[in-house]
């Protein structure tokens, strides 16, 4: 039977799929490989499908009658996520362990019954912006204004934070635009509790604390644009909107953008899209130039701490720093990794160690971004296990795992 009808589904306020099926019977499959390029194991990997392309080749694709197996037809965890916010499917995504130089193949099948929405014990991510709305301090995923300096009495945590079950970022939406890190001493989500609370989430826990100090600085990862000869945040703009677009089971997603951001002698359009998996310590930053000139230089980097030390790797194109330098006076590891090929220069700046990228119109940059506190368990890695897990970090964006269609 042919079936063409249009539904809307929204997976507890995460994922928003608006898709239109055609015709699509059970027992249609896609067939496809993930091959790992490089000569190192690969841990809780992302792969990403475009849906474009899991639609064109499985016609009225429904991702609520879908089934994800591997080789050994072992049940795989997966995530379809809205990207832009226009109420389509842009990505499916899941994680898998590969060894080196190996593939595995994979199969999509459409199944007649309807896969059941994991209920949310089952996540092991989460984003949570919570703002005084009429008052009343609200849980909100699309906060969209006028891109004046925000009053910050009206924002739990400044912004807007996401998590994995190991660690949380969150950024100040405001004129700061800094990246801070929420340090874990127990697995878990906390950003709910936290917002919905009168916690102090800087004051150290059972739970974590907010482990770092950014004061004027970007914090690790946090971004402007470099002009003259300083970094220039995005302190006169038309419009800031954030929007959760995806929490779940295998990750959330955070959209910023900033609407005509005055860099002086023009305006411009930016986007930032943050990602973060489930066991996974790092969040992803993709920067778009939407609209403006056909490249800018853009700044990003690590705040300095005077009781932290700083590494530079520009052939594995990462920073890191570490030491002494959070907030409960304990050992801290921050580092940012990037694309060798966008590195413009590497430089110190008065609040920070800077890293200076080529960011073009239509081609985004990459960015991922990392911590580890010395109270997770109590002990630090080493100089060695922080080069070893930013050289595995930096192979995402290097050598990503491929992608082939039978």
């Amino acid at each position: 039977m042919r079936i063409s009808e249009v539904r809307a589904t929204r997976w507890l306020g995460a994922a928003l799929l608006l898709l239109v099926v055609t015709s699509v019977a059970p027992g249609q499959v896609l067939e496809f490989s993930v091959t790992n390029p490089s000569n190192v194991d690969r841990r809780n990997e992302p792969v990403v499908l475009a849906w474009s392309d899991v639609a064109g080749r499985l016609p009225g694709a429904d991702p609520r009658h879908l089934r994800l197996q591997d080789d050994g037809g072992r049940q795989k965890l997966f995530q379809v996520d809205d990207m832009d916010g226009d109420g389509t499917p842009d990505e499916l995504v899941f994680t898998v362990d590969i060894k080196a130089k190996r593939r595995g193949l994979f199969v999509l099948r459409q199944v007649a019954a309807e896969r059941p929405l994991p209920p949310e014990a089952s996540f092991h991510t989460d984003a949570q912006d919570w703002k005084r709305v009429n008052g009343v301090l609200e849980s909100i995923d699309d906060d969209d204004g006028p891109g004046l300096k925000r009053d910050q009495t009206l924002y739990r945590f400044d912004g807007v934070g996401w998590e994995s079950d190991l660690i949380g970022y969150r950024v100040y939406l405001d004129e700061r635009n800094a990246l801070d890190v929420q340090g874990k001493r127990k697995p878990g989500l906390y950003w709910k509790y936290i917002g919905s609370s009168d916690v102090d989430y800087q004051a150290d826990a059972d739970w974590g604390m907010d482990v770092l100090h950014v004061g004027p600085a970007l914090g690790v990862g946090g971004i402007g644009f470099w002009i003259g000869d300083s970094v220039l945040k995005p302190v006169t703009l038309d419009r800031r909107r954030s929007r959760i677009l995806a929490r779940g089971p295998v990750r959330a997603v955070v959209r910023i953008d900033y609407g005509r951001w005055d860099l002086g002698s023009e305006k411009i359009d930016v986007t930032s899209i943050f990602t973060i998996l489930a066991g996974d310590r790092i969040t992803g930053q993709r920067v778009f130039l939407q609209k403006g000139p056909s490249s800018e230089v853009l700044a990003t980097g690590i705040v300095k701490n005077d009781s932290g030390t700083v590494t530079w790797n520009p052939d594995g194109a990462w920073l890191y720093t570490t030491g002494r330098q959070s907030r409960a006076n304990d050992s801290l590891m921050l580092a940012v990794v990037f694309r060798s090929d966008v590195l413009v220069r590497r430089l110190e700046g008065p609040y920070d160690h800077l890293v200076l990228l080529q960011l073009k119109r239509d081609t985004p940059v990459d960015l991922l971004i990392g911590s580890y506190w010395q109270g997770e368990t109590g002990s630090m890695w080493t100089d060695s296990e922080i080069r070893e897990f930013l050289d595995r970090a930096a192979l995402r964006l290097k050598e990503p795992l491929q992608i082939g269609y039978q």
